[in-house]
């Protein structure tokens, strides 16, 4: 993945790249991701992880937007106009990307939260 990947939907998009002493799990390296967007104040929008390297696109029009997906809160699916409320605790790591669960009247699952930034 590129910057460009992400420029139209995120104009503000960044890379940071974090290099390791050595090649992590998935659990570490999401802890350490976590961490780095929590201290950082970013909003993550995708990872990815090759050998020592973690690359992390981030951009404050995610982070606005994760700093509302917390339990309780309202989405709207962009596609079927379903009202769903979240009932995970906060945004999770799955596959790369911030995700939240969500129950809607028809469905419920783990959504990505870029799915809902027009």
């Amino acid at each position: 993945m590129v910057k460009e990947d992400f420029i139209e939907k995120f104009p503000d998009v960044k890379v940071q790249k974090f290099e390791t002493n050595v090649v992590l799990s998935a659990a570490d390296a999401e802890k350490v991701v976590n961490e780095a967007m929590t201290s950082l104040g970013m909003g993550l929008i995708q990872v990815e992880r090759r050998g020592r390297w973690i690359t992390c696109f981030t951009s404050d029009k995610m982070k606005a937007a994760l700093d509302k997906m917390v339990k309780g809160a309202k989405l709207t699916d962009p596609n079927t106009g379903e009202e769903g409320v979240i009932t995970s605790d906060k945004p999770f790591i799955m596959c790369g990307e911030y995700c939240v669960d969500i129950d809607f009247p028809s469905n419920s699952g783990a959504y990505s939260c870029e799915y809902f930034i027009d």
